[in-house]
């Protein structure tokens, strides 16, 4: 097993476990308040809205990746509904001593490479932001996110997120054998992944 595969199983062991017993107990109503839509605070809504952006961002970096034995897209479509849970067992699961040939359609990559679709990825984050930032109450928020077990581990999955786009940029510019410091942008959650596409988009 080597380094990358042991720290994502730890990592993920770690997530699971501090989700099941350390954090807070109860959704406390903002699940449903998000699934019936019965005035969700801004804040929240934002935050929860960014996680549905998150896989496709991870799609469009990742779709022309799939070329390891264990197949890639199972883990990006559980995405939609686990975050960082799913996508974290890829990166100790998977071997890159075996590749083959890309498993996804060539006019499927290039559909999530496109221009358009980086751009209303960034429209619709830029609107959510905006949003969220000048409707939301961030104190109510960082107390839902003390007492709540549902935005809790929400936001812990945001934050993990945006550390695995981080990795995920620079898997990708290694595994070209380019060395460099790119992988940075992704600190920046959504955008700088989205910005990073946009660059290689520009490259291409």
């Amino acid at each position: 097993m080597s380094l990358r595969q042991r720290i994502f199983v730890i990592g993920w062991i770690a997530f699971v476990l501090y989700a099941i017993f350390l954090a807070p107990e109860g959704s406390h109503g903002y699940l449903q308040q998000l699934m019936t839509m019965d005035d969700p605070d801004p804040f929240l809504l934002m935050i929860f809205s960014f996680l549905g952006i998150y896989p496709l961002v991870f799609v469009s970096l990742l779709i022309g990746e799939d070329r390891s034995r264990l197949p890639l897209w199972p883990f990006l479509l559980g995405m939609f509904m686990l975050g960082a849970f799913a996508l974290m067992p890829y990166f100790f699961l998977s071997n890159a001593r075996n590749m083959r040939e890309g498993r996804v359609p060539g006019w499927l990559v290039k559909v999530f490479h496109t221009r358009f679709f980086i751009f209303i990825l960034i429209i619709v984050t830029v609107v959510l932001l905006w949003y969220g930032i000048v409707y939301g109450d961030f104190i109510s928020y960082s107390q839902a996110f003390q007492i709540s077990n549902f935005v809790h581990v929400m936001t812990i999955d945001f934050i993990v997120l945006t550390g695995l786009s981080i990795f995920v940029i620079y898997w990708k510019e290694h595994r070209r054998g380019r060395a460099n410091q790119r992988h940075w942008i992704g600190i920046i959650p959504i955008f700088g992944a989205l910005f990073y596409l946009l660059r290689l988009k520009e490259e291409s």
